[in-house]
């Protein structure tokens, strides 16, 4: 006896694992230039 499956067509379909990965890095870069801006900003103002 076979049961079938329903899949839930209320939800979109998930994005492939090398999109978020994509996403990620995007993240972690913006987060690291924003930092080094925010360094850069407090050195010139502290002198």
């Amino acid at each position: 006896m076979k049961q079938k499956v329903e899949m839930d067509t209320d939800h979109p379909p998930e994005l492939p694992d090398s999109w978020w990965y994509k996403v990620y890095v995007g993240v972690i870069v913006s987060l690291v230039v924003v930092l080094a801006a925010l360094w850069s900003f407090s050195r010139y103002f502290s002198s």
